[in-house]
């Protein structure tokens, strides 16, 4: 779907927000669909699936899914969960080593206290030459306070203190419960660190030709809005 039709959607998000996420989905899906080859019949992890949107979509493509959450509430928000959903911690996965012909993970880093344990057991997960999309809101985007927004602008402390202040806890997302800092700088390094995992795309996720953003340290970490790391897992060498 085009990027203006979507901001058309999301300007809507608040009242309506399934048309969004649903075409955001199905985007997502197909663009996984046609970059990685057929997902058809491959095993792939929903990490932080919520109410399945994005589940839906992957097996819409014939991706044979496995919803994961840590919390059963979020998985019912909008109805029954997911068919095969399983509460598991991000960064504590209950799967083997290489079991995973790919992994999903979006809008998750910015929901855990510390990525490096969720992003270090999709190393450990995927089998060699298998990939991973990893998305989230980072934290100075335009977004990235949530309903504090755009109080996160004066920093993970000092903003949310002062949205509470004048607004009471957020309904949902309040800063260290449920929601954490998360930054692209940051998150690149903690990638780059794993030995078996490869980078091949950063982009924006609502713009993303627009690559250069992603490489601008200091200017990505507001303009990305929502950043997408595309991940290979390196195949082992013979012997």
């Amino acid at each position: 779907m085009h990027t203006i039709e979507l901001f058309g959607l999301w300007r809507k998000e608040k009242t309506d927000p399934e048309p969004f996420y649903s075409a955001l989905a199905a985007d997502t899906a197909l663009d996984l669909d046609e970059r990685i080859g057929p997902l058809r019949g491959q095993r792939v992890l929903d990490l932080g699936c919520g109410p399945g949107i994005y589940t839906r979509a992957l097996r819409e493509r014939g991706a044979e899914v496995v919803p994961v959450d840590n919390d059963m509430s979020e998985m019912e928000i909008a109805g029954p969960a997911p068919e095969g959903a399983l509460v598991a911690d991000a960064g504590d996965l209950p799967f083997p080593d290489g079991d995973a012909d790919g992994v999903f993970c979006s809008n998750l880093l910015e929901h855990t206290p510390d990525a490096e344990p969720v992003i270090r057991e999709i190393e450990r997960v995927l089998r060699p030459g298998s990939w991973a999309y990893i998305s989230w809101t980072n934290w100075y985007s335009p977004w990235g306070g949530h309903d504090m927004t755009p109080y996160q602008y004066l920093g993970p402390r000092r903003g949310p203190a002062l949205y509470e202040k004048r607004n009471g806890p957020p309904r949902k997302n309040g800063y260290g419960d449920g929601l954490w800092a998360c930054h692209i700088g940051p998150t690149l390094r903690t990638v780059r660190a794993c030995p078996d995992l490869e980078i091949e795309r950063v982009e924006p996720r609502y713009w993303p030709k627009l690559t250069l953003i992603t490489r601008i340290p200091g200017f990505r970490e507001v303009f990305t809005w929502n950043c997408v790391i595309r991940i290979r897992k390196r195949s082992r060498s013979p012997g």
